[in-house]
C-alpha cells in the first residue's frame, strides 16, 4: 500500500525561476480581475466555467462540443443526438463548480464525497457519493489501482498528509500532488478524473491562485502524467500545469 505521509518532495519539479514566473502570472491575473466591472467578471466566469466543463468532460469521453456544452448549461437546450448521460455530466459539472466557489471550509472526506455525489447525480445514483466496493481498471491499460477495501483509509491518509504539509509546498505543487494522488487511488467507480481536477482547482483557489482549465487537446499528455503519477513520478504534471495556466490567461487576455 502506498503511503501518502512520506511522499518525495516535489520542489525538484518546480524550479525557482518557475516559481517566479507563477507568481508574476498570479499577480497579473489578480490585478486584471480587480479591474473588471461586476458584469465583466460575471461574463468572464460564465465563459470560463463553460470551457472548464467542456474540457473536463471531453477528457473523459463526452462528445459534447464547446458550443453544445454552452447550450446545455447556459441556455437549457438539449442538442440532438446526445446521450442523457452527457447532458447530466455537463449540468452536474457546472453545479460542482458553483459548489466549489461557495465552499469555504478545508479539504475533508465529507467534501470529497459531496462533490462526487454532485458529479454523478442522475447518472449513477447507486454509486454517487460512495467509495467503490469493487476493483476497477482502465481498459487497455496496465495501471493497477488499490483494492477497494483500502480506499477509505487511503483517502483519509491523503487528507491527513494534505493538512500536515499544506504550508510546506507551493500551492501549485500541493494542488498537483493531491490531485494526482487522488486519481491514482481511484476511490470511485466513476468520476475519478473529474473529481481530481475539481479538487486541484479548489486547492489552487485556497492557495490564492487561479483555477486551471486543462484542455481536451492536452488529454494524452495529461493521461501520461496520471500514469507516471501511479508510479509516484510527478515530473510531467508540473510543467503541464504551468504551460496550461499561461495559455488559460492568454485566452482571456489576462496577460
Amino acid at each position: 500500500m502506498k503511503r501518502f505521509y512520506n511522499v518525495k518532495d516535489l520542489n525538484e519539479y518546480l524550479r525557482n525561476e518557475e516559481i517566479i514566473e507563477i507568481e508574476n502570472l498570479n499577480n497579473t491575473y489578480n490585478k486584471r480581475i480587480k479591474e473588471l466591472k461586476k458584469e465583466e467578471y460575471e461574463r468572464f466566469q460564465k465563459t470560463f466555467f463553460t470551457e472548464l466543463t467542456y474540457n473536463s468532460n471531453a477528457i473523459e469521453g463526452s462528445s459534447l462540443s464547446l458550443q453544445e456544452t454552452s447550450l446545455v448549461i447556459n441556455e437549457g437546450i438539449v442538442p440532438e443526438g446526445k446521450t442523457l448521460r452527457e447532458i447530466y455530466e455537463a449540468r452536474n459539472h457546472l453545479e460542482a463548480l458553483k459548489f466549489l466557489k461557495k465552499y469555504k471550509r478545508e479539504l475533508n472526506e465529507e467534501f470529497v464525497l459531496k462533490l462526487h455525489s454532485i458529479i454523478l447525480k442522475n447518472i449513477s445514483e447507486r454509486f454517487a457519493g460512495r467509495y467503490r466496493t469493487t476493483s476497477v481498471r482502465i481498459f487497455g491499460s496496465e495501471v493497477k489501482f488499490p483494492q477497494s477495501e483500502k480506499v477509505p483509509q487511503l483517502v483519509k491518509n491523503l487528507i491527513h498528509w494534505y493538512k500536515k504539509n499544506k504550508k510546506k509546498y507551493h500551492p501549485l505543487e500541493l494542488a498537483a500532488l493531491v490531485s494526482m494522488k487522488l486519481v491514482t487511488i481511484h476511490p470511485f467507480v466513476d468520476g475519478n478524473g473529474r473529481i481530481s481536477r475539481l479538487i486541484m482547482n479548489f486547492l489552487l483557489s485556497k492557495g490564492g491562485y487561479p483555477w486551471i482549465n486543462i484542455y481536451n487537446k492536452q488529454r494524452q499528455v495529461y493521461l501520461q502524467a496520471v500514469r507516471k503519477a501511479n508510479d509516484e513520478d510527478y515530473s510531467l504534471i508540473m510543467p503541464l500545469l504551468i504551460t496550461t495556466l499561461k495559455e488559460n490567461l492568454k485566452d482571456f487576455n489576462m496577460i
